[in-house]
């Protein structure tokens, strides 16, 4: 899935435009809640630095990430070198912003600022507001929300903020209850196909598959979850799916990184390509 999302981009602008009005940069400036005029990406260099601890280096995971952030207008190139030698390639290159993934974070740091978003909470950030945005609001609406891991912890957090009427499943029923201990007005199902098929508003952040029998038409689903879940059944029955592997995510952690910049923004330099850097 990953190598696909250089040549993906665009396309993935013209599904969010034709399901909820928005592409990309404009649902990661939404979801950070930054004014687009206050805060032009064009200004803002990144560097993404290839790690090898752990698993190592996913084929095509950096060219994809340089490649989204080129597609949101940002300045961005590849560290020739790897893990902290391409760090301090990319701090001698003078990056606003560096990404770096290793088998546990995936961050974007702020040179500026010192501070840092990350994957788990600009996905859930970005799904949220997808879905928040394709329901036209979610205050009192009736929300599932699979998957009581990281990602749905953080997208419980906004739910509950929204005022959603709210009901968790996961697989492990100890984490649906661990989690509503958190948020005790919420409901907990251990049943997936039961819950699935009483509810219309979906959050998906589980990697499990959902046959298609188990939709409702009209259902509309956002879902970050890896593996995709779902099949040609549901996604015939479904108003809306928004899902893709890569670009929502690393599009809010760049804007919120960036974001973070604004009471102090960065000097506009000229773009390199998005090739390996040599100093």
């Amino acid at each position: 899935m990953i190598k696909h999302v250089p040549y993906a981009s665009v396309e993935r602008d013209r599904t969010l435009i034709s399901s909820i009005g928005i592409d990309m940069k404009g649902l990661a400036y939404e979801a950070v809640s930054v004014i687009p005029d206050s805060m032009p990406l064009e200004d803002f260099s990144t560097a993404v630095v290839p790690v090898t601890s752990g698993k190592g280096v996913t084929p095509g995971f950096t060219e994809s990430v340089c490649s989204i952030l080129q597609h949101l207008g940002m300045k961005s190139f590849i560290t020739q070198r790897t893990d902290i030698a391409g760090l301090s390639d990319a701090l001698a290159a003078k990056a606003d912003i560096v990404f770096m993934a290793d088998d546990a974070e995936f961050i974007a740091l702020n040179t500026h600022t010192s501070t840092f978003s990350d994957n788990t909470s600009s996905t859930a950030l970005g799904y949220f507001t997808a879905l928040k945005i394709a329901a036209n609001g979610l205050q009192g609406k009736e929300v599932l929300l699979i998957g009581a891991g990281r990602v749905g912890d953080k997208m419980a957090d906004m739910l509950e903020a929204e005022e959603a009427k709210v009901t968790i499943t996961d697989i492990d029923p100890l984490k649906s209850r661990a989690l509503q201990k958190k948020h005790i007005d919420f409901k907990v199902c251990d049943d997936l196909e039961k819950s699935v098929r009483n509810s219309t508003l979906i959050l998906n952040a589980s990697p499990g598959k959902i046959p298609g029998d188990w939709i409702n038409k009209g259902t509309i689903v956002s879902s970050p979850g890896m593996p995709y879940s779902f099949d040609e059944e549901g996604l015939k029955k479904m108003k809306i799916l928004i899902h893709d592997p890569l670009q929502i995510g690393v599009s809010v952690m760049a804007v919120w990184s960036a974001s973070l910049s604004l009471y102090e923004p960065p000097i506009p330099i000229e773009s390199p390509v998005c090739a390996e850097v040599i100093l």
